[in-house]
């Protein structure tokens, strides 16, 4: 598996089990927030590491457009922009552009709780979910477990996520967590 095809997956199927204990985490976004994580993946005996960012790029009062970005082992993936309903709960299998065209996709929720998490120099007050995840997208089969903290305090909501999936009958372990957070408009 190249490390080109690894950075489509992240992009693809990461928003999957990036959700926020809220209705809609987007739906109090600014243009020009954002949020950048570390990831690290591991499929079998690659292992990779990179960053990603999601950007609010343009909001109204019934949308939000995410600029989603990645650099994976210093090669930079293309970059994708989500269009996201305000107006809607979010649902992370409905988001266009971040699954390919004709993709199934299901999110199962499971456990939650409440902990305090330390990132980066910084305490949130964060909410943990475990979530069961099955995906199919160009005869690819994704299924596993991932767990998400959250905060509402943070753009997008996401402080944290560890998942754990099977992709081509190989197990995919990754983590991504909150590097850094704000908001970079210029006034």
């Amino acid at each position: 598996m190249t490390s080109r095809l690894l950075a489509v997956l992240v992009l693809g199927f990461a928003p999957l089990v990036a959700r926020g204990d809220d209705d809609n985490p987007y739906k109090n976004v600014k243009e020009g927030d954002f949020a950048t994580y570390k990831m690290k993946i591991k499929v079998g005996p690659l292992e990779l590491e990179g960053t990603t960012t999601q950007t609010i790029v343009a909001k109204t009062a019934t949308e939000a457009t995410v600029r989603i970005t990645a650099n994976v082992n210093g090669m930079e993936a293309p970059a994708q922009e989500q269009k996201i309903d305000l107006t809607k709960p979010y649902d992370p299998t409905k988001v266009g552009g971040g699954l390919p065209a004709g993709a199934e996709a299901s999110v199962e929720k499971g456990k939650d709780g409440k902990e305090k998490l330390k990132l980066g120099g910084k305490e949130y007050d964060a909410t943990w979910t475990v979530y069961k995840v099955k995906a199919k997208a160009n005869g690819v089969e994704i299924e596993g477990e991932a767990k998400t903290w959250t905060a509402k305090n943070v753009p997008m909501g996401l402080l944290k996520m560890e998942s754990t999936m099977t992709v081509m009958k190989m197990e995919m372990k990754m983590t991504m967590e909150l590097t850094e957070s704000g908001n970079n408009k210029k006034n």
